[in-house]
C-alpha cells in the first residue's frame, strides 16, 4: 500500500480537468488481441450498472480492443481492497467512497462519472404525511449507519432523539409492512420495488439539502492508470459509449442485466430505473458530456467529509482523486 501512495505525486500532474488526449489510438485495430481486464461492481447488476453493461453487449469494449469481465458486487463487496489488491484493474464506486478510501491509503483516482446527480434518497410512505427532512421525526429509519451521509444528516439537525436507525439489508419490506418505517434508498430503484408491492412512497433527496456525490464512478488505482494509460483512456472512452448507448436503448442491455442479477430484479424495476436514471446523468437531452467531472464538485465534498470529521485533512488531495484527462473536454 506504501508503494502504491508514492504514485499520489506523478499523477497530481495529470490530474482534474486536464486536455483529453488524441483519440488516434483509442479504437483498435481488429486484428489485434483484446486486451482482457476485470470490472468489479459495488453491487447487484441494476440499472444504476446499465452503461457498462452495454458496452459489453453491443460490442464496444471490443471496438476499443477490451476484453471486459464484469463481476457482479454485493453485500461484502469492497471495490477499493479488490482494486489494490490487484484484483480486478477497474471499478465501480461512489465519489464520497472514493474520497474515504484515499483517507484510509488506498488510492483510488476516478475516472469518468456517469450519474451526475446523486440519486441518494430517504424514503417515506406517501400517507404518512411526511415530504420535507425537518419532518423525520417518530419514526424508524432503515439505513446504513457507516455511510456518510448518516452523520451529514445528523450535523443538519434532521436526525433527532424521535428517530430509531435500524439496518438496512436492501429489501423494502419493513416500509411496505405498515407505517411509521422510513428507508433508505436509490431514486431509480426502491420506490418502484415498493410501488410493486403496492405502496406508494415519497423520496426525500439528498442532493437537495446538499450531499451530492457523483455516482456509479468507473475508478482504478494510480498505479494502475500510470503504468498503463491507454488502456485507461480505452476503457473510459468505451464506458461512456455504453452509457450513452444504454440511456438511449436499453431494452438489450437489460435483459443481459436480469440474467445476471440474481435478487429478483423485475423487466419492469429495470425499465422505471432508465427512465428515472436519465435526468439524473444528463440535461436537455444532451448525452456529450456524460461522464465528467470538476474540480469545484469534488472540492466541495472533499469538505463536507473534513467538516464530518471523516477525512483527514492530511490524507487529502482532490486533484489526485479524479482525472479527466481521458474525457471529452467541456464546450
Amino acid at each position: 500500500m506504501i508503494g502504491l501512495l508514492a504514485c499520489l505525486g506523478i499523477l497530481v500532474s495529470a490530474g482534474c480537468e486536464s486536455k483529453p488526449k488524441s483519440n488516434t489510438s483509442a479504437v483498435s485495430d481488429s486484428k489485434q488481441p483484446l486486451t482482457k481486464v476485470a470490472l468489479v461492481l459495488n453491487w447487484y447488476p441494476e440499472a444504476e450498472h446499465g452503461g457498462f453493461y452495454a458496452a459489453k453487449v453491443h460490442g464496444i469494449f471490443e471496438k476499443y480492443g477490451l476484453d471486459v469481465e464484469i463481476q457482479p458486487g454485493g453485500k461484502t463487496t469492497v471495490v477499493p481492497q479488490t482494486l489494490t489488491l490487484g484484483r480486478a484493474e477497474f471499478g465501480v464506486i461512489n465519489a464520497d467512497d472514493v474520497l474515504m478510501a484515499r483517507n484510509q491509503q488506498a488510492p483510488i483516482v476516478a475516472l469518468m462519472a456517469p450519474i451526475q446527480k446523486g440519486p441518494r434518497c430517504i424514503m417515506v410512505r406517501a400517507d404518512s404525511g411526511i415530504r420535507t427532512f425537518e419532518e423525520l421525526k417518530n419514526i424508524t429509519l432503515q439505513i446504513d449507519s457507516g455511510r456518510p451521509y448518516v452523520p451529514f444528516l445528523k450535523s443538519k439537525g434532521l436526525l433527532d432523539d424521535s428517530v430509531k436507525l435500524a439496518p438496512y439489508f436492501g429489501s423494502v419490506a419493513q416500509i411496505v409492512a405498515g407505517p411509521g418505517f422510513a428507508a433508505q434508498g436509490y431514486s431509480f430503484s426502491e420506490p418502484f420495488m415498493a410501488k410493486e408491492q403496492g405502496i406508494e412512497v415519497h423520496q426525500l433527496m439528498m442532493s437537495d439539502i446538499g450531499y451530492n456525490p457523483y455516482a456509479s464512478l468507473l475508478v482504478s488505482t494510480e498505479s494502475y492508470v500510470k503504468d498503463h494509460a491507454d488502456i485507461s483512456q480505452r476503457m473510459v472512452k468505451a464506458c461512456v459509449e455504453g452509457w450513452q448507448k444504454y440511456l438511449s436503448d436499453p431494452q438489450e442491455t437489460n435483459a443481459v442485466i436480469l440474467a445476471a442479477n440474481k435478487q429478483g430484479l423485475t423487466k419492469e424495476a429495470l425499465e422505471y430505473g432508465v427512465e428515472a436514471l436519465r435526468p439524473l446523468c444528463y440535461e436537455n437531452n444532451d448525452m456529450s458530456l456524460i461522464g465528467a467531472m470538476n474540480t469545484e464538485r469534488w472540492s466541495q465534498l472533499a469538505q463536507t467529509l473534513v467538516d464530518l470529521k471523516l477525512i483527514d485533512p492530511a490524507n487529502l488531495n482532490v486533484p489526485a482523486s479524479f482525472s479527466s484527462q481521458y474525457l471529452a473536454p467541456s464546450p
